[in-house]
């Protein structure tokens, strides 16, 4: 088995959805930023070289 290097919501209230604007659409993929705000949402299966893009340019700004 291996760790995924990103956390993973287990929702079974409907709490945490609710809360990053009524996700009804599975998968849905959040980026945060540093200062923990919602830098990008993909729904459904993720474009992975756009989110990758996205992570490394989060990165590099200035901490």
């Amino acid at each position: 088995m291996h760790d995924l290097p990103f956390g993973v919501v287990i929702d079974s209230t409907g709490s945490v959805a609710r809360a990053f604007g009524n996700v009804r659409v599975t998968p849905t993929t959040f980026v945060i930023d540093r200062r923990g705000a919602v830098a990008h949402r993909f729904v459904g299966a993720p474009a992975f070289a756009a989110l990758h893009r996205r992570l490394d340019a989060l990165l590099a700004e200035p901490a």
